[in-house]
Parts: structure tokens; C-alpha cells; sequence
């Protein structure tokens, strides 16, 4: 599954936290489900839940929280736009937990796989999301209260 290295790359990028402690941030997936019919490809989705727990010895700060919500939101935009689009998608798949040291984070996943038998070769192959619009303007710097929190080149 590719999805969980992907949202772990794109936040040991934007929080300098994960870039210097990357122990702080673990991510587990939970029990899924491989979701296929009996068409003529064997083409299949993956439905998992990935959980995001980041631990500090210390409080945990708003600006962290924030931080961390505001780029799982911009990666779920790309990686999973029906957690955002959709009504029932929206209220119960990403849900958290926030105690004094510890926050946990659950995404409900899913990843396409395309398989093709072609001349007695198979091709599997993960798919991509459908791409953005053209006219979506990704940001490269965060401000919270006006002060640069994190900056970032793609």
C-alpha cells in the first residue's frame, strides 16, 4: 500500500518535528478489506484504516494539532478527495484523539489496483487518484497568526 509512505513523506517535509524526530509520528494500518468482483480483470480495491499517532513528552501544542490537520486535509485533497466531497465520507472518516501528550489520527483509506492479463503477461498496477484541476494552486509556506510556521518546495 502506498498511501501511508506518501502522507508520511509529505508531513516529515512541512513539520520540522518529524524531520529531526521522526519516532514521534508512528502510523499503523488496521484490519482492511480487499474489495473485488467476479468481472473478467481482477482488478481490486484495498479499503484500510491508517492510523497517525504523534507522542511528545511534552504537551502537545495548538499550533502542532493545527499544523498536522492542515496537511493531512491538503494531502487528503489529492489522495482521497471523497473523505472531503462527500457527505458520509466526510463524517466518519477522519476522526481523532487528542489527550495532553498524544494525538491519534484515523483515515479510512482506499487504493485502486488495476490487474491486466495480456498475452499471457499480468500487469498490476496501483492507480492514481484522478488528478486536480488545472487551476488548483498548491501553497509551499504555512502561517498561523501570522508567523511562518513551515515552508517547503515540492
Amino acid at each position: 500500500m502506498q498511501k501511508p509512505v506518501q502522507l508520511r513523506q509529505r508531513l516529515t517535509e512541512q513539520i520540522p518535528l518529524f524531520m529531526t524526530s521522526p519516532e514521534k509520528l508512528v502510523m499503523t494500518t488496521g484490519a482492511g478489506n480487499v474489495v473485488a468482483t467476479s468481472a473478467p480483470s481482477l482488478s481490486f480495491e484495498y479499503r484500510y484504516p491508517l492510523t497517525l499517532t504523534v507522542s511528545d513528552e511534552t504537551a502537545l501544542s495548538e499550533t502542532l494539532v493545527d499544523q498536522i490537520v492542515v496537511i493531512i486535509l491538503d494531502w487528503l485533497r489529492v489522495n482521497q478527495p471523497e473523505i472531503l466531497s462527500n457527505n458520509l465520507h466526510r463524517l466518519s472518516d477522519f476522526i481523532f484523539t487528542q489527550q495532553e501528550k498524544s494525538l491519534a489520527i484515523t483515515l479510512q483509506l482506499t487504493e485502486r489496483v488495476q490487474v491486466v492479463d495480456q498475452e499471457s503477461v499480468r500487469t498490476i498496477t496501483h492507480l492514481p487518484e484522478p488528478p486536480l484541476p488545472e487551476n488548483v494552486a498548491l501553497p509551499r509556506q504555512v502561517y498561523l497568526n501570522g508567523e511562518l510556521i513551515s515552508s517547503w518546495t515540492v
